[in-house]
């Protein structure tokens, strides 16, 4: 897998010896203002929206703060969002206090729409465990989060949605064994029928921003779970979670540990990460 580490503060490109011995780019990018700078990838045939990470194996980064792997893709008709984690904490974070993908057509900072999915939900640990098939988390994700709301472009503006009826977005949540999926795709170009479209500047950089809802003093109540018992705030073994494997507590050294899985602590700040996107263009071009 084809992983870059991003650090959000240093403005330099730092090469990894750990780089030399594995197939992982390691590579320290930006924070500017403008976000994190990074490249889309051409998606080449249909993308499946699925909660999968099957069709995510290359062109992949990693933010150390959040614990969490993403990733973006473009045909000429759709932009593409990926994330995934494993770690709990994160996990919980998206799904209690609700995730929103914001889209800002200049390569700013400004909120211009967004696509809040899941919405959030205070109690949405129970019935979550970690030995519970595949098609039965998928089903009970598609249950706990039934609609999704469209913001913008002012943010009292406000529409709700069933995920299989909003014109024009498609969105899944998915879960394999440890790994929470996040997928998102959205038009380019806005029509009748795609009113909500991201209408890039040619040649121009755009933003998107994964932001979390904010802490609620009142969702610690009892603590965060899942499977139905308290979790130890410590490491939880070795591994490579970008590769499916379980890391202990974030790491702060390069390695292969990506997405990983660490204690249950609650997380009272609000994720929020800006990415500068240059989207790619077809080789045919």
């Amino acid at each position: 897998m084809n992983t870059t580490i991003l650090k959000r503060r240093l403005c330099v490109c730092i090469p990894s010896l750990l780089s030399l011995v594995m197939p992982v780019m390691l590579i320290l990018m930006t924070g500017c203002s403008s976000g994190l700078k990074l490249t889309s990838d051409w998606q080449q045939g249909e993308m499946n929206i699925d909660g999968s990470d099957s069709e995510w194996q290359r062109g992949l980064y990693y933010d150390k703060e959040s614990d969490m792997v993403f990733g973006v893709r473009n045909d000429d008709k759709n932009v593409y969002v990926f994330l995934k984690t494993q770690n709990r904490s994160t996990q919980m974070q998206i799904m209690r206090q609700g995730f929103t993908v914001w889209f800002d057509r200049e390569d700013g900072k400004n909120q211009v729409f967004g696509v809040k999915y899941p919405m959030g939900r205070q109690d949405t640990h129970a019935g979550i465990s970690s030995d519970t098939n595949e098609e039965k988390l998928h089903i009970f994700l598609d249950q706990e989060f039934p609609e999704l709301e469209m913001i913008g472009p002012k943010k009292e503006d406000i529409q709700r949605f069933s995920p299989l009826e909003a014109p024009g977005i498609r969105v899944k949540l998915g879960r394999t064994r440890e790994t929470f999926v996040y997928e998102l795709s959205v038009p380019l170009k806005k029509t009748y029928d795609h009113p909500f479209a991201v209408e890039p500047i040619p040649g121009h950089r755009i933003g998107i921003e994964f932001e979390t809802g904010e802490f609620k003093p009142e969702q610690n109540k009892g603590g965060i779970h899942a499977g139905g018992g308290h979790e130890r705030g410590e490491g939880m073994g070795e591994g490579n979670p970008a590769e499916g494997g379980i890391s202990g507590s974030r790491r702060s050294h390069g390695s292969g540990d990506k997405g990983g899985r660490s204690g249950n602590i609650e997380k009272t700040k609000q994720m929020e990460l800006w990415l500068s996107v240059q989207l790619a263009q077809s080789h045919s071009q």
